[in-house]
């Protein structure tokens, strides 16, 4: 009995310190749980919708979901090369249509969408992806989110007004002269609550160019253009927000161009339920990324400004999925 009270005198407390150490550790576990948790909560609504004024933003469709997105840009509001009675009687530009563009964007993941759209200008439909890389965290160890764009362009136009600059045509015909490519990064922050920047370094593709000559430099136009661009939006309220998006042109040719302007653009955002509404300003006529950064002779400087609208609405398509 002796030995076996000794025994309990020595096994008793000895659990009892294990048990502590025990406790202490499944506390650490908890603390690590509860730490790694943190640092996978993501920040959400960096922007409103999946493009602002000219430039897409790193948001995608959400999963089974479809977005119908229709841009409607008029001609400018003013133009100091014109008296103002001749831009009265185009109604401030809201009688000429500039460009039109409509589309559709399905959310294949989370993280992966695909659309195609339309536009007027060059008669052009587009084929696109959008794919998340990163997202940024709410502790900003991820300080930012990383999302790929990418855009493959025909031109339905004539051949007539596919070549109509060409001085002399002494080549084949050909259907891949119709395909323009455009593919970019897209980094973005969201600073605070109200604050989210972005900004965009871009490459451009066209497969057919009529080669001219920028007649301050001497340089020639080319195939292949780096573009840089940034995009801010600030939030007023829970529902309206302003924003800004400027790309500039890296390719020699486009320096000090006197024909060749930089897309700008300003403007408001409206959310109402499943609508949002997009205001905005810009010197650029053309909407598609295939299109206005070559096509850019408007300035801000010179008041050649376009009002445009875009109203988007989304569908949800998973009760159909589940059917």
């Amino acid at each position: 009995m002796a030995c076996l009270s000794k025994f309990f005198l020595f096994f008793i407390p000895l659990l009892g310190f294990q048990y502590l150490i025990a406790q202490d550790d499944l506390l650490n576990v908890i603390s690590q749980d509860s730490t790694q948790k943190k640092e996978k909560e993501y920040v959400s609504a960096t922007w409103k919708s999946v493009r602002l004024g000219n430039t897409q933003t790193t948001e995608t469709v959400k999963k089974n979901h479809l977005e119908y997105r229709i841009l409607h840009r008029f001609g400018n509001l003013a133009n100091s090369n014109l008296t103002f009675n001749q831009v009265a009687h185009t109604f401030f530009g809201l009688d000429n249509a500039s460009d039109i563009r409509f589309s559709f964007d399905y959310g294949i993941t989370e993280k992966l969408s695909v659309g195609v759209g339309r536009s007027r200008i060059m008669e052009l439909f587009d084929f696109s992806a959008k794919y998340t890389v990163l997202r940024q965290t709410k502790d900003f160890k991820m300080p930012v989110t990383v999302t790929i764009f990418t855009t493959l362009g025909y031109s339905g136009v004539s051949t007539s007004r596919l070549y109509a600059e060409v001085p002399n045509k002494d080549f084949d015909t050909r259907e891949s002269h119709r395909l323009s490519y455009f593919t970019q990064a897209l980094v973005a922050s969201k600073i605070n609550k109200r604050l989210s920047v972005q900004l965009m370094p871009s490459w451009f593709h066209r497969n057919f160019i009529v080669q001219q000559q920028n007649p301050n430099n001497k340089k020639f136009d080319g195939n292949n253009y780096l573009i840089l661009g940034a995009a801010a939006r600030f939030k007023l309220t829970d529902r309206i927000t302003v924003f800004s998006d400027y790309f500039y042109s890296l390719h020699p040719f486009y320096q000090n161009h006197p024909n060749r302007k930089n897309p700008l653009s300003m403007g408001f955002e409206i959310e109402t339920g499943g609508h949002v509404f997009t205001l905005n300003f810009a010197n650029n006529p053309a909407i598609s990324e295939l299109n206005y950064f070559t096509t850019t002779q408007d300035s801000w400087a010179k008041s050649q400004i376009k009002f445009s609208f875009c109203i988007s609405r989304t569908f949800s398509l998973e009760k159909f999925q589940k059917q």
